[in-house]
């Protein structure tokens, strides 16, 4: 079953359809806010999507604006299921802050591109390098803690396995070295990377490697994620990771750098067979 599109996705669906019907009534911003007694700043705030517009004022507007009854009930359709409850059971509500958004994104956006420095994307890590990494947390984990982020690291590996969704993963040859001595031998770098080779035989999954060789490239320090959602109009969410949750933009300028950068970074990079090649042979 599809994963519902996130409350932000939603927003930004109808910010975008609601500014291009004000546009299409030759309307100012100031002249829409009239419509709701509010100011310009909220109708801005709708039309981005970074606030989502209620029930009663989106069906002034679509009133204002003249809006088709077909459009209308789809926009009043895509509101009111935005407002609807996640169970307790889901696999987000396992997770804490930004990391729910996260999870919401990857279970229903239609395509995934990823870039990592220094550490290979939790999609594609090996259940013996995921133990190893959340050992390495200070202060220590119980063994509890490591035992269940671990499995609900690989709960979220199951998307990989949707065929309707395509996975891009841009991973710097940093991230290989520093498995080298990791537990003391070479062992979970080998297997790390067999299995990455192996996901590149997955029709909906490619991986590119970046070689020392390629030496600076733009964005290299950067863990990142672009969220791709084949929606009318289409949207793209970034994610940019920190120590802990990092943060979740969808702003246009912002997510339109990240593309840029994105672009470089696949520019950069040995093809997906040069990668496999790369992996195998060291």
């Amino acid at each position: 079953m599809t994963a519902a599109i996130p409350k932000r996705v939603v927003n930004i669906i109808i910010g975008r359809k609601l500014e291009a019907l004000r546009i299409a009534c030759e309307m100012s911003q100031a002249e829409a806010g009239k419509l709701l007694d509010c100011t310009q700043n909220k109708i801005g705030n709708i039309e981005r999507g970074e606030s989502g517009v209620k029930i009663p004022d989106l069906t002034a507007l679509l009133n204002g604006y003249r809006t088709d009854l077909s459009l209308r009930q789809d926009l009043l359709e895509l509101a009111r299921g935005r407002e609807g409850r996640y169970s307790p059971k889901s696999l987000r509500a396992r997770f804490h802050g930004t990391m729910r958004e996260v999870v919401d994104l990857e279970t229903s956006c239609h395509s995934l591109w990823q870039h990592n420095a220094m550490t290979v994307p939790g999609m594609l890590q090996t259940e013996a390098y995921i133990r190893q990494l959340f050992r390495s947390v200070r202060p220590s984990l119980s063994v509890e803690d490591i035992e269940r982020e671990t499995v609900n690291r690989l709960e979220r590996q199951h998307i990989l396995d949707d065929p309707t969704k395509q996975f891009w993963y841009i991973v710097d040859q940093a991230a290989f070295e520093r498995m080298s001595n990791m537990a003391g031998s070479d062992a979970i770098r080998r297997g790390q990377k067999e299995h990455i080779a192996e996901m590149i035989d997955r029709p909906n999954v490619e991986v590119q490697v970046v070689p020392w060789e390629v030496g600076y490239y733009w964005g290299q320090e950067s863990n990142f994620t672009i969220f791709g959602f084949e929606s009318e109009p289409p949207v793209e969410v970034v994610h940019v990771e920190g120590v802990e949750d990092g943060d979740v933009t969808s702003e246009l300028d912002e997510v339109s750098v990240y593309l840029k950068v994105w672009e470089q970074q696949k520019a950069a990079a040995l093809g997906p067979e040069q990668s496999r090649t790369f992996l195998l042979a060291r």
